[in-house]
C-alpha cells in the first residue's frame, strides 16, 4: 500500500473534491491510501463515505490579490501566492513540512499550484487533476485570457513574466531543479482531465479526459416545493453576485425552485423556492429538472449534459467564465453577464421552452452508455501508474 497526498488550494465550494474523492476512492480499491491538504477542511467533512484518510489544512496565500478577471494562468495563480517572490517561498515552505508530516510516495492536486512546485522541489511525483482551466495544456508562452483584445506587441510583457521570475527564485532558494516559469511547473505532472470536450477552450473539442466522476456521492433526494410553471434546479451560493435579484425574479414567477447552497440568504426567498444546505444526489435530482441555473462551475456543467438539460450560466470567476464561453459557444447554455433582474428574467425565457431542452438533450444522447464508475476505475490506474505506485 502507498500513501498519496492530494492538494486542494484554490477555487470555491466542493467542485475540486468532485474530482479528488472519487480519485481517492478509485485509488483505495487499488489499496493506496489518500490524505488531503484541503482549502476548507469543512468541506470533506459532508462526503458521506470520507475516503481520506486524514485531512489537513492546505497552506493558503492571504496577501494582496489581483484585482479583476485574470489576463493569463500565471495571474490566475498568483492568487495562491507566485506573484510574491518571498511569500511564495514561505508557502513551498509550508507544503514541504505537510509533505515532510504525511510521507507521501506521490501527490495528485486539482487547483494546487503550490503544491505542484513544492513536489517539484522536494522531488515528489505528481499528477494535475482536473478542468480545462485548472489544467491548461501546455505552450511556451502560456496563451493570454484577453488575446484577443491584446493584439501581439514585441514589446509588450507577457501577464506570466513576474509569476516565472518568482518560480525562478523559488526554485533557487531551495536548490531544486530550475524551471524557467509557468510552463515548465506544469510540465513536471502531467495532466488528467475530469472533463468532456465540451468544456474545452476551442469550439471543435479537444483532449475529453475520462469524463465527470461519481462526483461526491450525496445521496439526499430533496422533495419539490409546490408551484406552476417549470422545475429550476440553482446551484449558486447566497452570497454570490447575481444570487439577491436572481431570487427577487424566481420569488416573483412562483416557480418551483430548488436552491442548494451551504450558507443561508441573508435577503427574502419566495414560498416557491425551498434552500437545501446540504449537497443532493445530483443526477437523479436533474431528472425531473426543466432548467438549471449555476456560476458555470465545471462539475455541474458537466453534470448538466449528462442529464440532457439546459443551462443559464452567470459566472462570476475567470475559471466559470471560461466554462460559461465554452458552452455558450457550442449552443450548450445561455451565458449571463448582466446580473441585474431584466437581464436574468429574459435567461431564463429564452431557456424555459421545449426546444432549448430538446437541443441540450440531444447533445448529451451522444453519451448514452457513460459510466462514471468505469472512469473511476481507470482513472485510478492511470494515476497509479503515473505516480510509479508498485
Amino acid at each position: 500500500m502507498a500513501r498519496l497526498l492530494a492538494a486542494w488550494e484554490l477555487g470555491l465550494g466542493r467542485g475540486h473534491l468532485a474530482s479528488l474523492a472519487p480519485a481517492a476512492r478509485g485509488l483505495a480499491a487499488l489499496g493506496h491510501e489518500s490524505w488531503l491538504a484541503a482549502r476548507d477542511v469543512t468541506v470533506p467533512a459532508q462526503l458521506p463515505d470520507r475516503p481520506f484518510a486524514g485531512v489537513v489544512p492546505a497552506p493558503l496565500w492571504l496577501g494582496p490579490r489581483l484585482a479583476g478577471l485574470r489576463r493569463s494562468y500565471g495571474e490566475v495563480i498568483a492568487d495562491a501566492g507566485f506573484g510574491d517572490d518571498e511569500g511564495l517561498i514561505e508557502i513551498v515552505r509550508a507544503w514541504l513540512a505537510i509533505i515532510g508530516l504525511v510521507q507521501p510516495a506521490g501527490l495528485y492536486g486539482d487547483h494546487a499550484p503550490g503544491a505542484l512546485l513544492a513536489a517539484h522541489v522536494g522531488g515528489l511525483p505528481a499528477i494535475r487533476l482536473g478542468s480545462p482551466f485548472t489544467c491548461p495544456e501546455i505552450s511556451r508562452p502560456m496563451p493570454r485570457f484577453d488575446r484577443a483584445e491584446h493584439p501581439k506587441s514585441p514589446a509588450a510583457p507577457h501577464p506570466d513574466t513576474v509569476i516565472d521570475r518568482v518560480i525562478r527564485g523559488v526554485c533557487r532558494h531551495f536548490g531544486a531543479p530550475m524551471l524557467a516559469g509557468v510552463a515548465d511547473l506544469l510540465a513536471t505532472a502531467p495532466r488528467f482531465l475530469t472533463s468532456w470536450p465540451e468544456l474545452e477552450p476551442a469550439v471543435g473539442g479537444g483532449d475529453s479526459g475520462y469524463g465527470p466522476l461519481t462526483g461526491i456521492a450525496a445521496t439526499a433526494v430533496p422533495d419539490w416545493p409546490a408551484g406552476e410553471g417549470p422545475k429550476l434546479f440553482v446551484y449558486l451560493d447566497f452570497d454570490r453576485p447575481a444570487a439577491k435579484a436572481l431570487a427577487a425574479v424566481l420569488g416573483r414567477r412562483g416557480w418551483p425552485v430548488l436552491w442548494v447552497s451551504a450558507r443561508q440568504p441573508d435577503f427574502a426567498l419566495g414560498p416557491a423556492i425551498r434552500h437545501e444546505v446540504e449537497p443532493v444526489d445530483i443526477m437523479t435530482t436533474l431528472a425531473g429538472v426543466d432548467v438549471i441555473i449555476g456560476r458555470g462551475g465545471h462539475g455541474l456543467c458537466l453534470d448538466a449534459l449528462r442529464a440532457g438539460r439546459p443551462q443559464l450560466l452567470l459566472p462570476d470567476t475567470q475559471e466559470s467564465l471560461a466554462n460559461a464561453e465554452a458552452l455558450a459557444a457550442r449552443g450548450l447554455a445561455r451565458l449571463v453577464t448582466g446580473w441585474d433582474e431584466a437581464s436574468l428574467a429574459a435567461g431564463l425565457d429564452a431557456l424555459a421552452n421545449p426546444a432549448a431542452a430538446e437541443h441540450t438533450a440531444s447533445r448529451a444522447a451522444a453519451r448514452p452508455g457513460y459510466d462514471p464508475a468505469a472512469a473511476t476505475t481507470r482513472l485510478a490506474a492511470d494515476i497509479a501508474q503515473a505516480l510509479r505506485l508498485h
